[in-house]
């Protein structure tokens, strides 16, 4: 997030990783990343080594599956070099509680960049993550959570929530609400339409469990960070079974010549074509989450700071992007 996390400073962060992970703390600086968390850089006598951050949970469900994501990522992160993975506390945890509904997670701070934001540039950087991901593919089927299709984020299935958005008419909830609203109603009827698509499409999917692999979930630019050793691969809070198309989308569907799939086979990748079908329901469900959760979040009470107009900013690139592919315009990846 952009903002300031309300209720934690980062003296709390500083104590808290101090306290739960034995880390000599000097200090801890707020780094303006990302939707939907936040992010500290924390560091001790030698400088910032350590990257936290602060999930919400909205669920005991969410936060047991979050917590075996973390630790299947642990445990790959030993055999798998790309992998940055959450360090355990000094008791074994993966994560830390900091207060009702909130993780806190570290992990070492990279030295290096992002490669973009959200697609990948060309097909070098889609080769790189394809030979992750077939690297990945081929290990043996963790005891992880299971992949659901869902609209939303935080292991919540909210597309009722944003149909009855739809049929509300009028949003009072802050200032951005009504700007918000305009954008949805005019786009509404192509919205229920992917949310029925996506429904068929869940159904259809959901069948041959057998052939799931062990899948990232966001394997996109903005986690794929360039260091001085190497390419990393962050994130890894979705981890999950699911089919492979859910990592494939932006690497392989989005190619534009044979070098990424040639990458992911000569990795261990499985040689058959993609799935069109699952191809664009993974297409859909990262669309339909990202309106659905911006959505809510300007239908509902907020304020006027950086954080809701991007949030506003980012709910209209993502309703344009529906549009473009299930509203009858162009197809968008």
């Amino acid at each position: 997030m952009i903002g300031e996390h309300p209720d934690v400073a980062a003296t709390d962060v500083a104590a808290a990783v101090a306290r739960g992970w034995g880390v000599a703390v000097t200090g801890a600086e707020h780094l303006p990343l990302g939707t939907g968390a936040w992010h500290w850089s924390v560091g001790d006598d030698t400088g910032p080594q350590w990257f936290a951050t602060l999930h919400v949970v909205e669920s005991a469900e969410d936060r047991q599956t979050r917590l075996a994501s973390y630790d299947a990522a642990a445990r790959l992160a030993r055999r798998l070099s790309f992998v940055v993975a959450s360090v355990h506390t000094r008791d074994g945890r993966v994560a830390v509680d900091l207060g009702p509904g909130l993780l806190l997670t570290l992990t070492p701070l990279l030295e290096g960049d992002a490669v973009g934001d959200g697609a990948f540039a060309d097909d070098a950087a889609r080769s790189v993550v394809a030979s992750m991901m077939g690297d990945l593919h081929r290990q043996r089927r963790l005891h992880l959570p299971s992949w659901r299709p869902r609209i939303g984020r935080h292991g919540r299935d909210r597309r009722r929530e944003l149909l009855g958005c739809l049929q509300s008419g009028q949003w009072s909830g802050g200032p951005w609400s009504g700007p918000a609203g305009r954008l949805v109603s005019a786009a509404a009827p192509a919205l229920r339409a992917a949310v029925r698509r996506f429904t068929l499409l869940g159904a259809a999917v959901g069948g041959g469990v057998e052939r799931w692999v062990v899948s990232h979930g966001r394997p996109d630019a903005s986690n794929l960070v360039r260091t001085p050793d190497g390419y990393r691969l962050v994130d890894w809070g979705a981890l999950a079974l699911a089919p492979r198309e859910r990592d494939l989308r932006l690497a392989l569907a989005d190619a534009e010549g044979t070098e990424p799939w040639y990458s992911y086979l000569e990795a261990g990748g499985a040689p058959e074509p993609l799935a069109e079908d699952a191809l664009e329901l993974f297409a859909l469900e990262r669309h339909l989450t990202e309106v659905t959760e911006h959505t809510l979040r300007l239908a509902g009470p907020h304020g006027d700071g950086p954080d809701e107009r991007r949030c506003f900013g980012d709910l209209e690139r993502e309703l344009g992007a529906l549009l473009g592919r299930w509203g009858g315009g162009a197809p968008v990846s």
